[in-house]
């Protein structure tokens, strides 16, 4: 079982009561945080690194499959 302050800390940097204002929210309505990878699409919509292969497959359309 999780611990949620290390929870926390594993997800912001910042135990609770201590967390920074996020920076945005992503396509899929996660809070972003400075220096968390974000992707950037051509559309300016903002995508979680950690959320690149569901946008990929849920908005783009990309197929994974093996050769």
């Amino acid at each position: 079982m999780d611990h949620p302050m290390i929870t926390q800390i594993e997800r912001t940097g910042y135990p609770t009561g201590m967390q920074v204002e996020p920076e945005g929210v992503d396509y899929f309505g996660n809070e972003y945080f400075a220096g968390e990878e974000i992707i950037i699409t051509e559309d300016n919509e903002v995508v979680r690194l950690e959320s690149l292969e569901d946008y990929l497959i849920e908005v783009m359309g990309v197929r994974f499959t093996k050769a």
